[in-house]
C-alpha cells in the first residue's frame, strides 16, 4: 500500500512529466505548463495544484517542490519529467542542472507504432491527457478514508517514477483476478474510462487494440506501460518487481 512517506503529487497541468519520450510530438515549455498550472490553481483554489518552478529559456528548474506534501525531486530540464530515486520530503535533493531526456530508444515496440483513427499528431496529447486523469484518480483515491471499488492497492517501488506508480496502480484495479493480463471482460471499464476521460475522443477507440501488441486479446502490465509509454525505466529490473511477469523480454509474442 502506499504510504505516507511516498511522493503524492497532485498532477493539476503537470503535463510535462506525462510527455513520455516515446512521444514524438513536441513537448510545451515550463513557462507554458506553469501558466496553465496557475491557471487552475484559479479555478481550483481547493486543490493542491503542482505548479512547476521555471529557469530560462522555457526550460525547467532541475529541482521542483510540490509545497503542499514538502516533497521535493530532480527532473529532466527540459521536460520536466521526474528522474526516479530522487524524490526526498523537507529536504532539497541534490540535482544535475543540466540533466536531460534521452533519444528514444529504438528498441521501444510501440515507437512508431500507429495508433488507428487518432488524428495526426495528436497521440501525445491523448496519452497525455489519460495519464493525467488516472493520477488525478490515483491520488484522490489514497487520499479517501474510505476507498472504493474494491481494488487493489500496490506496494510501489521507491525508484518508480510517477507515472509507473500510477499504472501499476491502475493495472491492479483492472485485474480483478490476479492473472496478470486484463482480459477482455476487465477491458470493459478501460473502454469506457478512456471515452469518459481522455482526448482527444478519437483516439480512444482503438486504444485497446494500440496497447494490445501480442494480438491475445488482453493487455498484459508490460503493453500497457508500453502503450502509455513508460515501459523502459524499469527494464533492467522488471524481473524483480511483483507487479510484472517474469521473463526479460515481455514482448517476446509480438506479431
Amino acid at each position: 500500500m502506499i504510504t505516507a512517506d511516498d511522493p503524492i503529487f497532485r498532477p493539476g497541468s503537470w503535463e510535462p512529466t506525462l510527455n513520455i519520450a516515446t512521444v514524438t510530438e513536441k513537448v510545451p515549455s515550463c513557462d507554458q505548463e506553469r501558466q496553465s498550472a496557475l491557471e487552475e490553481a484559479r479555478q481550483n483554489p481547493r486543490e493542491a495544484i503542482f505548479i512547476p518552478d521555471c529557469g530560462s529559456a522555457g526550460l525547467y528548474k532541475p529541482v521542483q517542490c510540490h509545497q503542499s506534501t514538502g516533497y521535493c525531486w530532480c527532473v529532466l530540464v527540459d521536460t520536466g519529467r521526474p528522474i526516479p530515486g530522487t524524490s526526498t520530503r523537507y529536504q532539497i535533493p541534490e540535482c544535475d542542472s543540466n540533466a536531460r531526456s534521452r533519444v528514444s530508444d529504438t528498441e521501444d515496440p510501440f515507437q512508431g507504432r500507429e495508433l488507428t483513427g487518432c488524428p495526426e499528431g495528436k497521440k501525445g496529447e491523448f496519452i497525455t491527457s489519460l495519464l493525467d486523469a488516472l493520477t488525478t484518480d490515483m491520488v484522490q483515491a489514497i487520499n479517501s478514508p474510505a476507498p472504493s471499488g474494491g481494488g487493489r492497492f500496490v506496494e510501489p517501488d521507491p525508484n518508480h517514477t510517477l507515472e509507473e506508480r500510477v499504472v501499476h496502480w491502475y493495472f491492479a484495479q483492472l485485474d480483478n483476478n490476479g492473472s496478470q493480463d486484463i482480459n477482455k471482460k476487465e477491458l470493459k471499464p478501460l473502454k469506457r474510462y478512456l471515452k469518459k476521460k481522455a482526448k482527444p475522443k478519437k483516439c480512444a477507440r482503438r486504444f485497446t487494440d494500440y496497447c494490445d501488441l501480442n494480438r491475445d486479446k488482453a493487455i498484459s502490465l508490460a503493453e500497457l506501460k508500453g502503450c502509455l509509454g513508460v515501459s523502459k525505466e524499469n527494464a533492467s529490473s522488471s524481473s524483480a518487481n511483483p507487479g510484472t511477469r517474469q521473463g526479460t523480454n515481455l514482448f517476446s509474442k509480438a506479431a
